[in-house]
C-alpha cells in the first residue's frame, strides 16, 4: 500500500517537473514554470479575499450538491421500485439528461437573475441525474426472489423501501453520489463564470482577463487540490456508511 501510495507520489512530481522543464523550454508569459505559479499560489491562497472566493465556492456546491443528490435519490427510488412512474417518466428524464448543464445557465439567467439562485440550481440540476440513474439501477437490481417475499409478507410500501430498496441500492447510490461530486465542481465553476461577484470561478477568469497568468493557473491548481482533497473525504465517509457492504462481498475497503 505505502509502495502504491509512494508511486502516486512519483508520478504526479514527475508531471510537475515536465510541466518545468516544459514551461523554461518555451519561455512563454502564457506558460508560466510551476516553480513560479507554487510561488504566487503561497502568496495568494492564505489571503482573506481568496479564501472568500473558496467559501463562496463551497456554499453554492454544497446547497446544489445537496438539492440535486436529495431529489435524484428519491426520483431513482420511484423509478427503480414502480414499473408504471418508470414509463411515465422515462422519455422525460432521458431528455433532460441530455441537456448539459451549461445550456441551461442562460435560461436560469432569465428566470432566476444573477443570484446565486441561478448557481445553485445549474449545480443541482447536473448533480441530480447521475444520482437517480444510479438510485434507479439499484433498485431494479433487487432479486424477484426478495420482492416475492415481501409480498407475501404484506409489507407496505414505507417500510418495503426503507427495508428492502434503501439498504439494496445503497452501494449504487454511493457510487452515483462519488461521481455527481466531480461534476457539481465542475459546474460550480462555469456557473461562477457568469455575473459572479466572487467563487473560484469568478477568480480565475478575473485573473485570465487582467493577465494574471500565473495566479490563474494558481487557481486551477487549488480546484484539482479541492477535487482530490473533497474525493478523499468522500471516499472516507463511504468506507464508514457501506463497510457492511464491502465485508459482504469480500473487497478491500479503499
Amino acid at each position: 500500500m505505502i509502495t502504491r501510495r509512494l508511486l502516486g507520489v512519483a508520478v504526479f512530481a514527475a508531471a510537475l517537473g515536465v510541466w518545468e522543464t516544459w514551461a523554461h523550454a518555451e519561455a512563454s508569459f502564457l506558460l508560466p514554470p510551476v516553480s513560479m505559479v507554487a510561488e504566487r499560489a503561497w502568496q495568494v491562497w492564505p489571503t482573506s479575499e481568496f479564501l472568500l472566493n473558496v467559501a463562496g465556492s463551497l456554499k453554492r456546491l454544497a446547497a446544489g450538491y445537496a438539492i440535486g443528490a436529495g431529489v435524484g435519490v428519491a426520483v431513482g427510488l420511484v423509478l427503480g421500485a414502480r414499473r408504471g412512474a418508470r414509463l411515465a417518466l422515462e422519455p422525460l428524464i432521458e431528455f433532460l439528461r441530455a441537456i448539459p448543464p451549461i445550456a441551461i445557465v442562460p435560461v436560469l439567467v432569465v428566470m432566476l437573475g444573477l443570484g446565486d439562485g441561478m448557481r445553485v440550481a445549474v449545480i443541482a440540476f447536473g448533480v441530480c441525474f447521475p444520482v437517480l440513474v444510479h438510485a434507479a439501477q439499484g433498485v431494479r437490481a433487487v432479486s424477484p426472489e426478495a420482492r416475492d417475499t415481501a409480498a407475501m409478507l404484506h409489507v407496505g410500501p414505507a417500510e418495503l423501501l426503507y427495508r428492502l430498496y434503501l439498504p439494496a441500492a445503497l452501494p449504487s447510490i454511493v457510487a452515483g453520489l462519488r461521481v455527481a461530486l466531480s461534476i457539481g465542481l465542475v459546474l460550480v465553476v462555469i456557473s461562477e463564470f457568469v455575473g459572479s461577484p466572487d467563487g473560484l470561478g469568478y477568480y480565475i477568469l478575473s485573473s485570465s482577463r487582467s493577465f494574471n497568468v500565473p495566479e490563474m493557473y494558481g487557481g486551477i491548481l487549488f480546484l484539482g487540490l479541492l477535487g482530490y482533497v473533497l474525493n478523499r473525504l468522500f471516499l472516507l465517509a463511504e468506507r464508514h456508511v457501506l463497510f457492511w457492504h464491502y465485508g459482504a462481498a469480500g473487497e478491500p475497503v479503499r
